[in-house]
């Protein structure tokens, strides 16, 4: 116990003891939340590094991290669920407490105590305070490890199985290379109260860290999700919400079922993750149900695209490159995540699909094979540049699709337009006229089957989109709330506003390609390039709320779009 306190920020004593715990004892939790909400506490929120040569004068807290100290701190360091790194060179001259995270550090870097937490601290956030947040899942400790229930919402609200909520026991082991375990089953809200099998999907997800600061680990997963074809234009709560409120869904999804087995690398502190997986899976066409909506509720879906079906087996490897200050709000730094995926073996085929009602039911095109060697890529690549104190710049380039040439299986298309790529434009409006010729499939007992309304693909086989924004703050700042009480420490009876507009100009330019010219059997609709779509846009944004408008360059379309989002646009 002497020990232990010696160790919290703001009690020094002679030469560097440190304390390691899987647990957070309460009364250490209530300590930080004091440290972090004094007035006289230097925070930060996300990634931090601290370069050589620069001094920061007084206590420091974080939230999240990474945390990389090359430099000085002249005073006591919090790091709130996160990682620390201290380089050589780098000094923390008081104490030092880490939460949920571990502590990279050298003989010399910490001269007061180090104390390191594997439990991350659950909090709330109000302003620029934080307090102890009292609902949560109860834990169990025990000296040999950690486990608790978890129960989350997974991917988003949709309109093919409505609200997918993971629940069920998470284990993981004490040592620091530790070992996890994740027993997850998938209620699916379109079920409704029924726990049939047939309705109910699951995860279940091991894993086992080694190597230095246990930055490698290896695991397996066993699933039965339902999964989004593409998932990078939009954040998940934004998706949600859209489906939830404004009856459309942004994003088109199919089924997956199998097993895989994965190696991954994680260097937080140099923003570097890798990632090699193999998935044996089997892959299949799911149609739209009647999720409740707050407007439209009685109207019907877009229809869902055709994806192959059947079994098979895919290795993709994945980079990701993050040198951003923040990864909420960056102003500086790079990003990238560049991955590739190569069919490896299996059988995909593509229903045959009918000429939509009220036509006859006349076959249009027979069920085909797809080919399962595909070769797929995806290239993510951003720069944040701060030009002055209050404005940056950002540009993105993203390229993706086939890289051999051949046509891809509709799940592994891409398509531009709508408010996550080329705003000026109507949702998924380059998709190379995937959507200009709509079909039906038959489903259900042969006697009796229904008709389903469906595309035969999904959109292009490649894509390019260029972005450009260039942001700058307005001239007042408005702060009000807890930040006007000097005693710190509980709340005032106003809410914490925190005003600090910005505004933001920008530019996007897309186009896409279709390879089914170059399939051996020829479908009936043979997919078309679509023109280098370019639209211009400006907007205003509080934090992550950002309110736009854009107008579309070429194309044949004239009107503007006004739309929302409460997250950057990348």
């Amino acid at each position: 116990m002497v020990v232990l306190l010696a160790s919290l920020p703001g009690t020094h004593a002679a030469g560097q003891a440190r304390v390691d715990q899987l647990a957070l004892p309460r009364s250490v939790a209530d300590t930080v939340i004091d440290f972090f909400n004094r007035p006289s506490t230097i925070r930060f929120t996300g990634r931090v590094e601290i370069p050589a040569g620069r001094v920061v004068v007084g206590d420091v807290a974080v939230l999240g991290g990474p945390v990389t100290i090359a430099g000085e701190v002249q005073g006591d360091l919090v790091v709130v669920n996160g990682t620390l790194t201290m380089t050589e060179g780098g000094t923390v001259t008081g104490n030092v407490t880490v939460l949920g995270g571990m502590a990279h550090t050298l003989d010399t870097s910490v001269e007061g105590q180090l104390a390191v937490y594997e439990q991350e601290l659950s909090y709330r956030q109000r302003g620029n305070q934080i307090t102890y947040d009292e609902h949560r899942w109860d834990r169990w400790r025990g000296r040999r490890g950690l486990s608790h229930i978890s129960v989350r919402v997974e991917e988003n609200y949709n309109r093919v199985e409505g609200l997918p909520v993971m629940f069920g026991p998470v284990f993981r082991t004490a040592a620091k290379n530790y070992s996890r375990v994740d027993a997850l089953a998938i209620w699916r809200s379109q079920s409704g109260p029924h726990l049939a099998s047939n309705d109910l999907g699951y995860l279940v997800r091991g894993e086992q860290h080694f190597g230095p600061g246990g930055r490698y680990s290896v695991g397996a997963s066993v699933r039965s999700t339902v999964q989004p074809i593409e998932s990078w234009k939009l954040t998940n709560v934004e998706a949600s919400l859209a489906t939830f409120l404004l009856h459309e869904d942004f994003r088109d999804y199919y089924r997956r079922k199998g097993f895989g087995a994965f190696l991954r690398y994680d260097h937080p502190s140099a923003g570097v993750h890798l990632t090699v997986e193999y998935l044996s899976e089997d892959q299949g066409f799911l149609t739209a149900v009647s999720p409740w909506t707050l407007r439209r509720n009685a109207e019907p879906w877009r229809p869902q695209p055709l994806v192959g079906e059947g079994r098979i087996g895919t290795m993709t490897g994945q980079l990701v490159l993050d040198t951003r200050n923040d990864r909420d709000d960056p102003t500086d730094g790079w990003y990238l995540q560049a991955s590739s995926t190569f069919g490896v073996g299996g059988s995909l085929t593509l229903p045959e699909y009918l000429q939509p009602e009220p036509a006859a039911a006349t076959v249009v095109s027979a069920a085909r094979r797809l080919p399962s060697d595909f070769k797929a890529g995806f290239l993510d690549l951003r720069r944040y540049a701060r030009l002055g104190p209050d404005s940056d710049l950002r540009l993105r380039g993203v390229l993706a699709g086939s890289l051999d040439g051949q046509p891809l299986p509709p799940q592994y298309q891409h398509t531009l337009g709508g408010e996550g790529s080329l705003p000026g434009y109507a949702l998924m409006s380059a998709d190379c006229g995937v959507r200009a010729h709509p079909y039906s499939i038959l489903q259900g007992p042969a006697s009796s089957p229904v008709r389903t309304p469906t595309f035969a693909a999904y959109g292009c086989d490649r894509i390019a989109l260029f972005q450009a924004e260039y942001r700058g703050s307005l001239s007042f700042n408005l702060n009000l709330g807890s930040d006007n009480n000097p005693e710190g420490g509980g709340w005032s009876w106003y809410p914490d506003i925190d005003l600090s507009p910005s505004w933001a100009v920008f530019f996007d330019a897309g186009r896409g390609w279709s390879l089914a010219g170059n399939a051996a059997a020829l479908p009936p609709f043979v997919g078309t390039d679509t023109q280098t779509l370019m639209d211009v846009g400006a907007g205003v944004s509080l934090g992550e709320i950002g309110i736009y408008w854009a107008w579309p360059l070429n194309g044949g379309h004239k009107n503007v779009n006004f739309f929302l989002r409460i997250a950057h646009r990348f």
